[in-house]
C-alpha cells in the first residue's frame, strides 16, 4: 500500500535518524516511529489500525507502561494532527487523538526533556507538543470529547511573549505581553527564553496576570533579573522540570 503523497511529504520532511533515541534500544529507534506512522496512515482494517497505534504506544513515540514520552513525539505530532483532520476512517482519527494525549501527558526521559523548535531552542518537550496542538485548536474542538480534553490540557502549557516592559523602583517589572494558552494562577515561576531562542539560566516569578480573550496580557514580575526585551518568551518553570 502507498502512503498518500501529502502524508509521505510530511514524513519525509523529518530527519528521523537525527532524533535522539534515549534508551539506545533498537525498538525505540525514531525511524520505527516513522514506519508506524506510515502504517497508521494507510491502515484499512481495525487490526491494522490497532497494530500501528500499538507500535507507536509501545516504542519510540511513547512507552505506555512507563508513562514515558520520547523526543520523536515532537516530530510526529503534526503528522498525527493531520490524521485527525484527514484520516481515512474515524478509528484512525481517534487513535491519533489518543496518542497525542499520551504524548502530552507522559514525562520524558532524564536529559531528553527539551527540543529545538521554530519558536525557540531548548523548549520543554511538553510545551513544544502543546504548541502544535493549540495551532489546530478548532480541528480538535470539533472532534468530540477527546479532542476537547486534549485542547484543554494543551492550553495549560502556556507561552507569554513580551511586547514591551518597564522597570519599577522596587526592582520588579511590568510588561505588556501576548498569552498563548489559558490564563494561569499567580504567583507562579516561569523560565525565560531570549529573542535569540537560547534558554536563559534564570527564572522569574510572575506575581500578577491580567489577560483578555484575545490573549493581550498585562504582567507584573517580582525582582526580574534583567530588563525583558521585546520577543522574550516565558513558559511554566514546572514544564522544564518534567522528566523521569
Amino acid at each position: 500500500m502507498k502512503v498518500p503523497r501529502d502524508k509521505e511529504a510530511s514524513l519525509d520532511a523529518v530527519d528521523w535518524s537525527a532524533i535522539p533515541n534515549p534508551t539506545g534500544d533498537r525498538w525505540d529507534d525514531p525511524e520505527g516511529v516513522a514506519h508506524a506512522l506510515r502504517m497508521l496512515t494507510v491502515s484499512t482494517t481495525a487490526n491494522e489500525t490497532g497494530d500501528a497505534a500499538a507500535g507507536l504506544a509501545g516504542r519510540g513515540f511513547v512507552c505506555g507502561h512507563a508513562a514515558m514520552v520520547f523526543p520523536a513525539a515532537y516530530a510526529a505530532t503534526p503528522i498525527l494532527l493531520d490524521l485527525v483532520a484527514n484520516g481515512r476512517r474515524p478509528r484512525i482519527k481517534d487513535a491519533a487523538v489518543g496518542l497525542l494525549s499520551d504524548a502530552l501527558g507522559f514525562f520524558p526521559p532524564a536529559d531528553h526533556n527539551r527540543v529545538d523548535t521554530d519558536h525557540g531552542a531548548d523548549i520543554p518537550l511538553c510545551c513544544a507538543i502543546a504548541q502544535h496542538i493549540r495551532g489546530r485548536r478548532d480541528l480538535l474542538l470539533a472532534h468530540g470529547r477527546g479532542g476537547k480534553r486534549l485542547v484543554s490540557e494543551a492550553e495549560r502549557h502556556w507561552r507569554l511573549t513580551i511586547e514591551e516592559a518597564e522597570c519599577l523602583p522596587d526592582g520588579g517589572q511590568t510588561a505588556l505581553a501576548f498569552l498563548d494558552g489559558t490564563p494561569f494562577a499567580t504567583p507562579t515561576e516561569a523560565e525565560v527564553h531570549t529573542p535569540a531562542a537560547v534558554l536563559s539560566a534564570s527564572t522569574v516569578w510572575i506575581d500578577a496576570l491580567a489577560a483578555d480573550a484575545s490573549g493581550a496580557a498585562a504582567v507584573h514580575f517580582r525582582a526580574a533579573p534583567s530588563e525583558f526585551l521585546p520577543g522574550c518568551t516565558l513558559r511554566p518553570a514546572e514544564c522544564g522540570l518534567r522528566e523521569h
